[in-house]
């Protein structure tokens, strides 16, 4: 992805005054990983706004969805999923040397003058306080695996807070109309955050003076 911007950047034919990225899911974990790029941040004092619609920022270390628990555990015991493992902080002995871990560490977004978090309650695949980079309650209580999920959070904002960084959380809330094999295992709202066209319009319009 790195690569590509850079690609893309090189052909422009205009002056290039701001960059801004938007990524959902996994594109929003990914577009981190590429921000950190050595290639990227030769562009770093043009970076704007970064936001993230239904990206798991934590991991899934406190996903209350059961299917999406125990679809995780199957996969990554039938597949070896890479991407399962790192979002479920199981792909090294280490917790602190996981992907998502380190990823928490990489100062991948503190030049950009806007965060903009969008998760929804309602979405079983990004738990939301994940996709908002805030502290779960349970973590308080873990002895465990708490100090890894508080570390994580500490890492992402911390440096945002003291860069000045304006970060803005959005909860959204579907109408979801029956249940449906997507309602049940709640992937529907997941969906919508990147498919219903009306929400897509409304946040982009509302908010488009965090992209101008």
């Amino acid at each position: 992805l790195a690569e590509e911007v850079v690609m893309h950047i090189s052909q422009m034919l205009l002056p290039l005054a701001r960059i801004s990225f938007i990524g959902h899911s996994l594109g929003g974990i990914i577009t981190r990983a590429a921000l950190a790029h050595p290639s990227l941040r030769q562009y770093a004092d043009k970076f704007h706004t970064y936001m993230s619609l239904g990206s798991a920022h934590l991991g899934y270390q406190y996903s209350e969805n059961t299917w999406v628990d125990g679809g995780m555990w199957f996969l990554k015991k039938l597949k070896n999923s890479t991407a399962l493992h790192q979002f479920s902080l199981s792909d090294a002995k280490n917790p602190y040397q996981t992907f998502m871990y380190r990823l928490s560490e990489a100062p991948s977004l503190t030049t950009f003058k806007n965060i903009l978090l969008v998760a929804s309650p309602q979405d079983g695949y990004a738990p939301f306080y994940s996709a908002r980079i805030e502290v779960h309650a349970r973590s308080l209580k873990d002895a465990k695996a708490g100090s890894l999920h508080l570390q994580m959070v500490q890492n992402l904002l911390r440096p945002l807070q003291e860069a000045g960084t304006n970060i803005v959380r959005f909860e959204v809330h579907f109408h979801i109309q029956g249940r449906g094999l997507d309602g049940t295992i709640k992937r529907a709202a997941h969906i919508m955050l990147l498919e219903s066209l009306p929400f897509i319009r409304q946040l982009l319009s509302t908010n488009r003076h965090y992209f101008e």
